[in-house]
């Protein structure tokens, strides 16, 4: 049996109810209380490391979720991380990235109705975490609704369905049936010795443009080091736009550009739109989704 340890974090899948909504309240091996099965799978051992609603989750909060990975990381087979879904692709994205070169499971999973409701999608989430593990998956993955999503394309695109994640940008990993069967379609190549970055960046301003936006916005946004701008279609920047975005990539500030639609690429040399953009000395993220973005800027890649 694999020796796998889980961290519990908060979350809808810990949840209960209060006078003022759903809230966090169940740990980790209350959790693992409403799976007695688990123990047929792997051996777990729980960490509970903080139980916040995943809106709540910051960079420090999941630096500190990668720095007991890392710091664990030659004790156990695998790792699950009970997570919120409302953040899950972000948290998933950057562990991606933190934690390089992964020879072993990371696994996120959450649920969109609370562990032991009726119907909820907790149970079988939580246990397919495990089976994905026991199956031999290596590197970072989403594990929801029956699905193995790669770390860098997890997308939430629902507010309410249990089957709310998509892999955007990338077939599925692999999927999991009602029968706890696991499918491995894609096995990620091992590329190098395991590698933790430390230092990050969060510093980062996600901009959507809209019609009409407001250039005066541009001048509060100098004081941060990277931008990112989600633009329309395949990608640029509104002609009555470019002097203020001119002026604040000269200010020292990096400016990339991505699109507003789920799937396709960031072209900038399709439109001349996107041309003019690009010599303004604009980035383009090209088929990153915004959550992997992000977390690819915060630790320097980009």
């Amino acid at each position: 049996m694999k020796h796998v340890l889980m961290l519990a974090t908060g979350g809808t899948i810990a949840s209960r109810q209060t006078g003022h909504g759903l809230a966090p309240s169940l740990t980790g091996e209350e959790l693992l209380d409403y799976l007695p099965e688990f123990g047929r799978i792997c051996k777990v051992v729980v960490e509970n490391p903080f139980s916040i609603d995943s809106t709540d989750m910051s960079a420090e909060d999941r630096m500190n979720l990668a720095t007991i990975i890392w710091q664990n990381y030659d004790r156990y087979d695998g790792f699950v991380i009970a997570h919120g879904t409302d953040t899950l692709s972000y948290t998933a994205a950057f562990l991606y990235h933190v934690l390089k070169n992964p020879t072993k499971p990371i696994i996120l999973t959450g649920s969109m109705h609370p562990m032991g409701e009726p119907d909820s999608d907790a149970e079988r989430n939580l246990l397919d975490s495990f089976r994905v593990i026991d199956a031999g998956y290596v590197g970072v993955a989403a594990v929801l609704h029956g699905q193995i999503i790669r770390g860098n394309h997890v997308c939430k695109v629902h507010t309410t369905d249990t089957d709310a994640f998509r892999s955007i940008g990338a077939p599925l990993a692999g999927t999991v049936d009602e029968n706890g069967r696991v499918w491995l379609k894609i096995v990620p190549l091992l590329g190098g010795e395991p590698k933790f970055i430390d230092k990050i960046d969060p510093r980062i301003v996600l901009l959507k443009l809209v019609p009409d936006l407001d250039p005066s916005i541009f001048d509060f946004l100098n004081r941060y080091p990277n931008v990112i701008i989600e633009g329309f279609g395949s990608g640029g920047i509104p002609q009555r736009l470019e002097k203020v975005v001119q002026k604040l990539i000269q200010s020292g500030t990096r400016v990339y550009l991505t699109s507003q639609c789920m799937e396709g690429d960031t072209d900038l040399d399709k439109y001349e739109v996107g041309r003019r953009a690009e010599a303004l000395g604009a980035i383009s993220l090209g088929h990153r989704t915004t959550e992997d973005a992000l977390a690819a800027i915060m630790c320097g890649e980009i």
